[in-house]
């Protein structure tokens, strides 16, 4: 009797597992493909076939459903995430780069970065219904050249970075009706707070990052940083920015109360992207040109582990569980797994595909 209770406790320990062990979707640019990794294993487990240079996907909410943008033929792969097949190729117009899905999961949002064919004033938005994969219709923003996109808490408006224009231009997602609001040249990435009262955004050109107020879609403050702001985020608490520099090797952090840079932290060389532990206390930051990963205290605005990768790194992903920052080394073929707690490099994931850009969980 014993020997049965153990091991139906073992196979509901199985079970369990099984079910918090998401897989991460990694898109490959050089291979048209996405990989999947099991992160138990750390194998890459299948490869699903693409279009042409896949450059980054779109998971639904429910994670049922990843939509990638191939950059050089001017499409959408639909994938089924459970099956890991490709169900769909939607057309799109040219040069499809970052998109966002709604938060209620319903319509997919596809910016380019270039301008409609014949017309240079004007780049597209695709906006795709994401039951049906049809086109919805395409919102025309000022400009050529669009770099990011992310969506307001309750849904209600789309911000992009519009880096040809130096501005950040919010689709009313309703009406779908433009408001375009100055910030600085090179507009190049966002993030939003944990409120949803402020988005904030790198002037990668100008060496400043510009904080805007989602409640009257104004600019409050423009924060001279280092030079060539690239990358962004906001600590959980949201009461400090990270602003990664390219040029200078170094972090800018800002305090969110004040506006103003509190500590400049030397990094790496290209530092590019930051993320956060959930608890806030540890930053990391991908230094593409040195070829490693900088783990900071943001208690002490310190350098606290220098971790080596593979060649590039570029976006990275912290675990649900908090405990691996999983990297995706975009010149390489490979993905450095990095344990948080003991701050080393725990696993190198070989022949995921030829230049993965980025790591995004699934079901």
């Amino acid at each position: 009797m014993k020997k049965y209770h153990l091991s139906l406790l073992l196979i509901g320990f199985a079970f369990a597992s099984s079910a918090l062990a998401q897989s991460f979707f990694v898109p490959t640019r050089i291979s048209n493909e996405v990989a999947v990794i099991d992160p138990l294993t750390n194998q890459v487990v299948t490869q699903i076939p693409v279009g042409s240079f896949p450059i980054r996907l779109a998971m639904t909410p429910n994670r049922l459903k990843a939509f990638v943008s191939n950059g050089d033929d001017g499409t959408i792969s639909v994938l089924d995430t459970v099956a890991r097949t490709n169900i769909a190729t939607i057309p799109v117009n040219k040069s499809p780069g970052e998109s966002a899905i709604t938060p209620d999961g319903r319509r997919l949002f596809v910016v380019h970065q270039v301008s409609l064919p014949g017309d240079h004033n004007h780049c597209p938005v695709d906006v795709i219904d994401t039951a049906t994969n049809l086109v919805i219709t395409t919102v025309l923003i000022p400009g050529h050249w669009a770099k990011d996109i992310l969506f307001t808490l309750d849904g209600r408006s789309a911000y992009i970075a519009n880096f040809s224009n130096g501005e950040v231009d919010v689709i009313d997602t309703a009406t779908y009706q433009v408001t375009s609001i100055p910030t600085g040249a090179g507009s190049r990435r966002l993030c939003i707070s944990h409120a949803g009262d402020r988005v904030y955004v790198t002037n990668i050109q100008v060496n400043s990052v510009s904080a805007i107020d989602t409640a009257t879609q104004q600019v409050i403050a423009t924060i001279p940083v280092g030079r060539a702001p690239e990358g962004i985020g906001i600590t959980p608490n949201d009461e400090e920015l990270y602003a990664t520099n390219q040029v200078d090797g170094t972090v800018s952090v800002i305090d969110t109360t004040t506006l103003t840079v509190i500590a400049t932290i030397p990094t790496g060389r290209l530092p590019q992207r930051v993320v956060f532990t959930r608890d806030g206390t540890k930053a990391f930051v991908e230094n593409g040109y040195s070829d490693t990963v900088s783990a900071i205290s943001t208690a002490t605005h310190t350098v606290i582990a220098t971790l080596p990768t593979g060649h590039n790194p570029f976006e990275m992903l912290i675990t649900p569980n908090g405990r691996k920052a999983y990297v995706a080394n975009a010149s390489d073929t490979t993905v450095t797994v990095i344990d948080i707690p003991s701050l080393t490099v725990s696993d190198t994931i070989a022949d995921v595909g030829s230049a993965p850009f980025e790591v995004v969980v699934g079901p």
